[in-house]
């Protein structure tokens, strides 16, 4: 009965419509939970693959490889069929995020689970994703000939797979392009891709548009690339997700640009494209940040602070839950110093943490390093009451390290006051004050 009651609640998930990505966060992992619990390790496999995907290609990418990591041990420990599809669907958040080398470690570790759990398609998508990610490293002709081999581990693997085959094609059809081998290319393409009926804005259709793009690109119809790319990445940019098809709009946009002669339109599209690449960088920071806020680190001991890291997300977890009086106020204070200066961070956190120490004794609860350049407090005040005696905090922070004139790059600092913003959770609130955080440093 207990079976078929989860398989019924999978069923009523998969049907359902969610108003925002963050709800359908939420159910995802409530889902996600109760089939780990569960044990069921085919159930399992098949949602980490199939039920994981708008969060992996959305910008929630950050939360679901939160949550993976935190689930590793215990399915390491109680359902090791299951690790194969778990690093594989790591890898893809971290390579939707553009950060390469580590989705190259997960992709690699799929790749083994998968070849010993003689899971051929799977092992397919591994090694496909893994070769993605190593096209401008590898000599480009022994490459070349490596990049088919996705394709025939899909072939040998299970006929339903069938339709997942076309995927495999477009690195080796990129590649294809990259050494020269144009009309090869197009004919793949023209085979397998021309008349294909994709869902419209679907991942596929996006990245065969984008294909469609460069072959344009190679025949020297750059304005009809330049249209065709351009539409892509601005579906893209609307939807906030597909980061590495949006480095690909962008470079070959900006080399159609200068081909052409359009100097205006080039210089306005690179200063976008350096934008893009300043706020991917700045998000592989924060994913390592926010991922470090829930595992040890060489920090979590400074006996600076009043609690280590275990112990601070303990008393988050107790104290934020609770919305009495004014609730309470969850604060990160990070700090950016100039290139080839970190070793003076050290000095500037803890200045920090004896100026807010000094400032808010009475009403500080707790507070801990949560990482090499991030404090986290929680006080027992309103978040206006908090902004303000911060704000006397960083002042006297410029005193000793003025800006343009010292190491000190930025302090950034954000506030979240439970029971005002109605997040009753550690998690909510430490997810919010990171929003905050990059809000200020994009704006």
């Amino acid at each position: 009965m207990g079976k078929q009651l989860k398989s019924l609640q999978l069923d009523h998930y998969r049907s359902q419509t969610f108003s925002s990505i963050d709800a359908h966060y939420e159910a995802y992992t409530a889902m996600f939970e109760s089939l780990v619990e569960e044990g069921n390790i085919e159930k399992v496999k098949d949602f980490l693959r199939f039920d994981s995907e708008p969060f992996i290609l959305s910008n929630s990418n950050l939360k679901i490889l939160q949550l993976l990591l935190d689930a590793e041990q215990h399915i390491k420990q109680n359902l090791k069929g299951c690790l194969a599809s778990l690093y594989l669907v790591i890898g893809h958040c971290y390579y939707f995020s553009i950060d390469f080398e580590q989705a190259k470690k997960y992709y690699r570790l799929a790749s083994s689970f998968a070849l010993e759990d003689e899971n051929l398609s799977l092992l397919s998508v591994a090694m496909n994703n893994y070769y993605a990610t190593q096209m401008d490293e590898l000599p480009k002709d022994i490459f070349w000939d490596i990049s088919k081999i996705p394709a025939v581990f899909l072939k040998m693997g299970n006929p339903e797979d069938e339709r997942f085959m076309l995927v495999r094609f477009i690195t080796h059809i990129e590649l294809s392009l990259q050494i020269g081998k144009v009309e090869y290319a197009k004919k793949l393409f023209n085979d397998y891709f021309k008349e294909y009926p994709f869902e419209k804005f679907s991942r596929i259709d996006l990245h065969v548009r984008v294909l469609r793009g460069k072959f344009l690109f190679e025949n020297g119809r750059y304005e009809c690339a330049i249209e065709v790319l351009h539409e892509v990445l601005l579906l893209c940019m609307k939807a906030n997700s597909h980061k590495d098809l949006v480095q690909e709009c962008y470079k070959f946009i900006t080399q159609s640009y200068k081909l052409i002669n359009e100097e205006t339109l080039l210089k306005k599209m690179e200063q976008y494209q350096a934008r893009f690449y300043r706020k991917i960088e700045t998000d592989k920071r924060y994913m390592e940040k926010y991922i470090k806020t829930s595992t040890t680190n060489e920090f979590e001991l400074d006996k600076s602070f009043i609690s280590p890291l275990q112990q601070f997300q303990l008393a988050g977890t107790y104290l934020l839950k609770s919305t009495k009086d004014t609730g309470y106020t969850l604060v990160l204070v990070d700090c950016k110093v100039v290139e080839n200066e970190k070793e003076k961070l050290n000095e500037i956190i803890h200045l920090i943490n004896e100026e807010m120490m000094e400032e808010m004794k009475e009403v500080i609860i707790t507070s801990t390093r949560l990482d090499e350049s991030t404090i986290g407090y929680i006080i027992q005040l309103s978040e206006e009451c908090t902004d303000t005696l911060c704000a006397k905090v960083f002042y006297k922070i410029r005193e000793h390290y003025p800006k343009n004139e010292s190491v000190l790059e930025a302090i950034y600092f954000a506030s979240v006051n439970n029971k005002e913003n109605k997040l009753p959770s550690y998690q909510k609130c430490l997810d919010l004050a990171y929003a905050y955080i990059y809000y200020e440093i994009y704006k």
